[in-house]
């Protein structure tokens, strides 16, 4: 992989942080407190001594610590919605961009989109696909290996979706079983 791969899957890692280490923190927290009014009511002395409450204490304050630190750093985007950013963070589109992504299927059956780069305006993009082949294809959208969003498979037809899309590089291919192999992707860069 080259460095600008590298750079483009960073991107993409970082905008959609996992909420995993804030469903984790969450989890233990409420163990945590269930255990400790379990303890509670089988105990009336409970914790038992001062020693044992400030320790008890400070275990809950580190706990709600790390739940609320881990809320505030997972609060990326996920599953492609949208959060608004100050107008001094956005960037202006690039010459030529649309929010639209407008690709053709070739009409005689070859496995190849209209073309192999795009530049769509970062916010809401609508994926425009006509297909006049008599074979089946969509196209899917995807930020590393997570997708983002897909059309409907179609022939001779045309259909739309919408999706959500920040700033960076994605994948758009067909995910009919082996179109992608035979050559039906492309780059699709967002500004």
């Amino acid at each position: 992989m080259h460095p600008v791969s590298v750079a483009s899957a960073a991107w993409v890692l970082a905008a959609a942080p996992s909420k995993v280490p804030f469903y984790v923190a969450g989890c233990t927290l409420v163990g945590w407190a269930l255990l400790m009014a379990i303890a509670g009511m089988r105990r009336p002395d409970f914790p038992g001594s001062a020693v044992a409450a400030r320790a008890i204490m400070a275990a809950s304050g580190v706990l709600v610590a790390a739940t609320l630190t881990t809320a505030v750093v997972t609060a990326g985007e996920e599953g492609g919605e949208r959060r608004a950013r100050p107008a001094s963070a956005r960037s202006s589109p690039a010459p030529g961009a649309t929010s639209v992504l407008q690709l053709a299927a070739d009409p005689g059956g070859k496995l190849a989109f209209d073309k192999k780069e795009a530049t769509v305006k970062a916010g809401e993009v609508t994926v425009r696909l006509t297909n006049e082949s008599p074979l089946p294809h969509n196209v899917t959208i995807a930020a590393g290996s997570r997708t983002l969003t897909s059309t409907q498979t179609i022939q001779h037809a045309a259909t739309t979706a919408r999706v959500s899309l920040r700033p960076g590089t994605y994948v758009f291919y067909c995910s009919v079983p082996g179109h992608r192999e035979g050559g039906m992707e492309g780059r699709l860069t967002v500004r």
